[in-house]
C-alpha cells in the first residue's frame, strides 16, 4: 500500500491503512505500507535521521516503510514539492525491494493526491503486480469546486490527463464514498471496476468509552458534593486538519456569536497550514470560548473524545464534498458515542441525520452552527446520550474496520 499520509497509531492522523494491514496480516498476508516520514499534521520529519532515505519498522506485523520527503509549512509551492519528492523517492525505495527479491502481488496506490498513485502504478509495472487505485479525494475536481483553480488552468488540464490515465490503468478502483460512483461513471469508468470500501473505525480501539465518560462524570459529581467544583462547560470538540477545506473560520464566527454563553466552549485539536491564521483571527475577535490544542497521536483520540460533550465536523460548501468524502473523524466521533454536529453538505449530513447520531447544519453558515450548538447544549443529557448510542450502533453495524478489511481481502 502506498499512501503518503499513512501513519502508525503513535502519530496524529488516520489509521485506515494500518488497521487494514493488521487485519490482512491476521489473514496470512504480508503487508508493506509506504508512507512519508513528514507527518501531515505535524509537518516535520518524525521517523528518519538526517541523510536517511528510508527505514522499515514492523508494527503489529505490518511492515511500515518510512520514505523521506521535503518539508513545508503552508499550502504553497513547497507543499507541491513535498508531494513530488515523496513520489520520486517512493519509486526509488520500491525498486530497491524489487532487487532485494521482495515482489508484491498487488500494489494499492492511495490518492490523497494523484502523484502517489502514479508512483504505485509505476512500481506495479516494475514488479509485474496488479495495480489497484484507492480514490480518496477527487483531484482536481475538489480544487475546482473550492474555487481555487479554473478548468482552463494548465494545472487542471494536466491533472485531468493524469486522472483519466489512472482510471484506465487500474484493475480495480476503491471508492470511499458512494457518490464517487456517479462521478466515475460519467468519466467513462465501468461500474464493474469499482469497489466501495468506505472509511470506518477499528471498534476495538473504542472499547470502554462510555465507561470512561461515566467515570469522569462520577468524579465531577463527587467534587461538586464536596463543594470544590463549578459546573463544567458544555464542550464541543473538533479533531483533525486545519486547512482551507475544513472551514474552521466558520467555527470561529460561530464562537463569536456564542460569546454570551459562558457555559459553552469550542476546542479545536490538530494542526495544518491554516492554523496560524486561525489563531490570529481568534485573537483579533477576542474569543474567550475557543481553545486550540496540538495534534495528538491516534491512539489517544478515544479518551480525548470521551472528555467532550459533543463533536464537530465541518467542510467548505464545495460540490465535491457533498458526494465524494468519507471523513475518518466522523466515524471516530460515532464510535466514541458522542453527538455529532455536522456542517458538511450532502451525503455526510444525511448519514448523521438518518442514523440519529446528531444534527446537520448548512456548511459555512456561522449563525446556523451557533444555533445548533445552543440547542444541543440546552438538550437534556439523556437526549445527547441517546444520539451517542445510536451513532455507536450505526458504526458497529456498517463501518467496522474489521469487516471493511474483509471486503479488501476479497478483491485481493
Amino acid at each position: 500500500m502506498i499512501n503518503q499520509y499513512a501513519i502508525t497509531p503513535d502519530l496524529p492522523g488516520g489509521t485506515r491503512h494500518y488497521d487494514f494491514g493488521c487485519e490482512l496480516v491476521k489473514a496470512g498476508y504480508l503487508v508493506r505500507i509506504f508512507a512519508s516520514d513528514v507527518n501531515l499534521a505535524l509537518r516535520r520529519h518524525t521517523k528518519l535521521q538526517d541523510g536517511q532515505l528510508w527505514r522499515e519498522d514492523v508494527v503489529n506485523g505490518v511492515r511500515f516503510v518510512w520514505v523521506r520527503a521535503a518539508t513545508y509549512q503552508v499550502n504553497d509551492w513547497r507543499r507541491v514539492w513535498n508531494m513530488l519528492t515523496f513520489t520520486f523517492n517512493v519509486v526509488r525505495v520500491g525498486l530497491y525491494f524489487k532487487h532485494a527479491g521482495a515482489r508484491p502481488r498487488s500494489i494499492i496506490g492511495s490518492s490523497p493526491h494523484p502523484f502517489a498513485a502514479l508512483s504505485a502504478w509505476a512500481l506495479a509495472k516494475a514488479h509485474r503486480a496488479r495495480f489497484i487505485l484507492e480514490l480518496r479525494d477527487l483531484w482536481p475536481q475538489a480544487l475546482v469546486d473550492m474555487g481555487g483553480l479554473s478548468e482552463r488552468s494548465p494545472v487542471v488540464k494536466g491533472m485531468r490527463l493524469l486522472e483519466r490515465f489512472l482510471y484506465r490503468v487500474a484493475e480495480k478502483i476503491i471508492i470511499l464514498a458512494p457518490g464517487s460512483e456517479r462521478y466515475l461513471v460519467q468519466k467513462g469508468v465501468s461500474k464493474e471496476k469499482l469497489v466501495y470500501i468506505p472509511n470506518g473505525v477499528h471498534l476495538g480501539n473504542f472499547q470502554g468509552i462510555p465507561q470512561v465518560m461515566n467515570d469522569l462524570r462520577g468524579d465531577m459529581e463527587v467534587d461538586r458534593a464536596r463543594g470544590s467544583a463549578t459546573p463544567a462547560a458544555f464542550t464541543v470538540m473538533y479533531t483533525g486538519a486545519h486547512g482551507p477545506a475544513n472551514s474552521l473560520e466558520t467555527v470561529l464566527e460561530a464562537a463569536r456569536l456564542l460569546e454570551d454563553r459562558r457555559d459553552i466552549r469550542l476546542i479545536l485539536v490538530g494542526d495544518g497550514p491554516s492554523k496560524r491564521e486561525l489563531i490570529q483571527k481568534a485573537k483579533a475577535l477576542r474569543l474567550t470560548n475557543v481553545q486550540f490544542m496540538d495534534p495528538v497521536p491516534k491512539n489517544q483520540i478515544p479518551n480525548l473524545l470521551a472528555s467532550a460533550d459533543a463533536t464537530l465536523i465541518t467542510l467548505r460548501a464545495a460540490e465535491a464534498f457533498s458526494y465524494a468524502v468519507s471523513p475518518n473523524k466522523l466515524f471516530d466521533y460515532m464510535a466514541a458515542g458522542r453527538p455529532v454536529l455536522c456542517a458538511v453538505p450532502g451525503d455526510m449530513a444525511r448519514l448523521v441525520e438518518e442514523s440519529g447520531a446528531g444534527v446537520a447544519v448548512e456548511p459555512e453558515n456561522p449563525e446556523a452552527l451557533a444555533r445548533a450548538v445552543k440547542r444541543l447544549a440546552d438538550s437534556p443529557i439523556e437526549v445527547r446520550e441517546d444520539m451517542g448510542r445510536r451513532g455507536r450502533a450505526f458504526v458497529e453495524a456498517h463501518y467496522s474496520r474489521e469487516e471493511l478489511a474483509r471486503r479488501l481481502a476479497e478483491i485481493l
